[in-house]
Parts: structure tokens; sequence; C-alpha cells
């Protein structure tokens, strides 16, 4: 949590913290702009005690002149060149003491000098950088002592002490102004940024609700029908055990039937991702190729190089769809092949192989199924989406399966 220019709480997001950072630039710029000000006042505070009565010295009142002086003007010139951080209310307030305090005793030593230059540079330093009430108190307590200052025997009387506090009542004026410019001006950033999160929020689960409507028609429609299939190739089994049918009859109405447990298990998994619920990862690759070799009976095996690393949620999802199509595709057409699944992880990149070579020379085996030929295409758009790219094609005896996403 942080807070407001005001004090309001708010929770911090990535944009918030940009912002924040942002509004804390400008102050430090704000008071980079007012470092000049603060040398002029030093200046004219120098150059006044040099010409009053009694001037700086080293002896009697001349030397009490030089070190209340120095008091003064070495708080400013601190402050001014950025030795001296004023941000924090104890810094402030220490700072805006000293100036004003020295700034007075100094009048009073010179009577007719520009006493009032350093309460109101610590009225203004006040006002910029503390709370209002805070302010107002110290602001106070340093109007206190300029009427102290007069009742000592500063010069002027009555009409100069009043023009005296009028100045310090304006530059709190303008202070407060400038201050309430700045507050603004980061609140409207800081709405800004609440906004353009809510609106990502608003818009990410307006996205939520569609998948979950899609999830939902697919859930009706493919899950379904493949429960539906399911009974049948389970009612088509019993009746060739029955009809005692032939040993490839039966074992090709076992490995439907297990396509079609595959199929509803990936349904089921595809409505659970567009819910917004755990989607499969590379961590489960060893799981779907020992599925592969024992449902399918696929000769597969799974080689890792490198240690691994944990890789965007949509590129590892990338990665472990193309994996499944390709052992699919290997069921489907490279029956009796030798399958070879290498996950590589690289410096700049990690890649995923599928890899099928025939045992021995010779015409391919008839496929299983006929695909649409939808699939690789499908492959290589979720790996472009991750910025990452897909090919497949003949290899040595047999066909190759590329696919690689930025590390």
């Amino acid at each position: 949590m942080t807070d407001f220019p005001d004090g309001a709480p708010l929770a911090v997001s990535p944009r918030l913290t940009a912002a924040l950072a942002g509004a804390r630039v400008r102050r430090a710029r704000r008071s980079r702009r007012l470092r000049p000000v603060l040398w002029g006042i030093l200046a004219a505070i120098g150059v006044q005690s040099l010409y009053a009565d009694p001037g700086p010295g080293v002896q009697g009142v001349h030397l009490a002149v030089t070190l209340v002086l120095a008091g003064c003007v070495l708080p400013l010139a601190a402050v001014a060149s950025g030795l001296w951080q004023v941000a924090k209310p104890l810094t402030c307030v220490a700072f805006c003491l000293s100036v004003a305090g020295f700034g007075l005793a100094l009048g009073v030593l010179q009577p007719g000098s520009m006493s009032v230059l350093p309460p109101s540079a610590a009225v203004l330093t006040a006002f910029l950088v503390l709370r209002r009430r805070q302010a107002a108190l110290l602001g106070g307590v340093l109007v206190a002592g300029l009427i102290a200052a007069a009742v000592a025997g500063a010069d002027g009387g009555v009409a100069n002490l009043a023009s005296q506090l009028l100045f310090c009542v304006v530059l709190a004026l303008m202070a407060i102004s400038m201050r309430q410019a700045g507050d603004h001006e980061e609140r409207t950033e800081l709405l800004l940024a609440q906004l353009q999160d809510a609106r990502e929020a608003e818009a990410e689960a307006a996205a939520l609700a569609e998948r979950t409507r899609i999830a939902q028609d697919l859930h009706d429609v493919l899950a379904q029908t493949l429960s539906g299939l399911a009974v049948q190739v389970q009612a088509a089994r019993r009746m060739a055990r029955r009809d005692q049918a032939g040993d490839d009859l039966r074992e090709l109405l076992d490995r439907a039937g297990t396509l079609v447990k595959e199929g509803l298990g990936d349904a089921r998994r595809a409505v659970s991702a567009l819910r917004g619920q755990r989607t499969p990862s590379l961590e489960r690759l060893t799981e779907l190729v020992e599925r592969y070799r024992v449902d399918l009976e696929l000769d597969v095996t799974l080689s890792v190089v490198g240690a691994r690393r944990p890789l965007p949620a949509e590129a590892d999802l990338a990665l472990y769809r193309g994996a499944q199509e390709a052992l699919t595709n290997a069921a489907r057409y490279a029956r009796g092949a030798r399958t070879t699944v290498t996950l590589r992880y690289a410096p700049d990149a990690t890649v995923l192989t599928i890899e099928d070579r025939r045992p021995a020379p010779g015409p391919a085996p008839s496929p299983l199924a006929v695909g649409s030929g939808l699939g690789l295409t499908g492959m290589r758009e979720r790996l472009r989406e991750v910025g990452g790219s897909a090919g497949a094609g003949p290899a040595q005896d047999g066909w190759k399966v590329r696919m690689e996403v930025p590390a």
C-alpha cells in the first residue's frame, strides 16, 4: 500500500508504482527550482549585513554579528546547494528554526537590516514541505519570533513589523498554492493510473466471462460428443468379443477407445484452461510421453538437456500442446517408428524437438486415421503468438518437428 498526496491509501500496481515514481521526480524538480530563490535570499542577507552597523568582525559585537550571520547563511547555503535535504518533517523544522532564529538575532544586532528575509525563507520552506497544520504551527512560532525581535529592538516600528508579517503571509499563501497545484497534478496522474488498471481488470473479467461461455459450449458439444462416442466404442468392443471377431479388429477398437479416452481428457483440460484453471505445462511432459508409450504403444523416449527453468505460462503451454500434437501425429502416421523427444534449455532459447525414425527403409505404414492438417498450422500460430517458431518436415528416415521459444 501507498498514499495519495493527501495521505489516502492506495493499492500498488506496476503502473501505479511508475506514477508514484514520476511524482517523486517532479517533487525533487520543484525543490531544485527553489534553490535559486534561497541563493538570492542568502546573497541579500550577506550584502545587507556587510553594509549594516555594526558589521561583521572579530571582536566584541562585531564577532557576535559574524557568528550569528554564519549561523543564518550556512543552513541556507547547505539547502541551496543540495547538501542538506529538508524533505522530511524533522529536517525541515530544524532548518526553519535555525535560519529564522539566527536571522532574527541578526536583526536585533543590526537594527535596520533585512531581518524579515530569514523568517520569510523559513515560512516558504515550511509550507512547501510540511503538512498544512504543521506548517501553520511553525509559522505561528516564526511570527511570534518576529514580534519578539521587534520588541527587543529591531528597527522599523509597528508599520515595518506589519509589512514584514504581511510579506510572510503572502509567501505562505504562495507556497500553499504551489503545493496544491503539485498535489492536484500528482493526484490526477495517480487517478489515471488507477483508471487504466480498472479498465484492464474489467477487460480481463470480460475475457474470462467469454472464455467461460466458450468453455461451456465446448463442454456441451465436444466433451459430450466424445462421451457418447466412448460409449459406442465400448459397445462395439463388447460385440466384437461376443462375435469372436479377429484380433486386428479388437486391437483397433481398443486403440480407438484409448484415443477417445485421451481426447475426452484433453477436452476437459481445455475447458479447465478456458475457465482460468491450471493449464498443463512442460512439468507434465514426462507424464505425457509415458501416456503415449503405454496407451498408444508408441516407442518414445524423452531426454532433457540443460538446467530446467521456468517459462512464461503462454510459452510453456504452447510447447506442451506442440509436443502433444507431434506425438499424436507420430502415433497416427509413424507406427513402428522410434520417436525421440528432446527438450533443450539453451542460453537464449528453449527448444523442443520430436523426431521419429523408421527402423528400416521402405514405404511407411498406412496411417490409423487421416487428420485435417490443421494441427501443425495451429501449432505454428500458437508459438508465433508467444514470440516463438515451429517447423516440421522430413528428416533422416523419418519426420522431425522443431519448436523454439525465447528463454
